[in-house]
């Protein structure tokens, strides 16, 4: 066969897509300024989150989340309290630090784990779910 009869390459057929595939709906969340914002929510309250640092030295950070969206981040570097003014039902505080001695994290309103939780030299870490 001479170089310019070359065969042409078997045409593919093209798989159209199938009218029966299934749909999946997605509820997705409705988020606006109020209902990540505390401000004008009469069930918003304060929370106080002391650390107290004993025999050495520490620091920390608390964080506050809501639905998972960091609202407030507040650092502490010797023994007191950080105050967030409008946290919720719901919303979590995480904590995490150092400390080269014993440290004691307390929050003012209930939460789960309950606390006041106690932590030994070497990294702080934990999360307060606010009830």
């Amino acid at each position: 066969m001479p170089k310019s009869a070359k065969k042409k390459p078997a045409s593919r057929a093209r798989s159209l897509p199938s009218t029966n595939t299934k749909t999946n709906s997605m509820t997705i969340q409705d988020f606006s300024s109020k209902s990540l914002v505390a401000e004008e929510a009469p069930h918003s309250k304060p929370v106080d989150v002391t650390f107290t640092f004993i025999g050495g030295i520490g620091q920390a950070t608390a964080v506050l989340f809501r639905k998972g969206v960091l609202i407030n981040m507040q650092s502490i570097s010797n023994t007191g309290s950080v105050s967030f003014s409008e946290v919720q039902t719901s919303d979590v505080i995480s904590v995490n630090g150092v400390c080269t001695g014993k440290a004691e994290v307390t929050v003012s309103e209930p939460t789960t784990p309950v606390s006041p939780k106690t932590f030994k030299a070497g990294l702080m870490m934990a999360n307060f779910l606010i009830k």
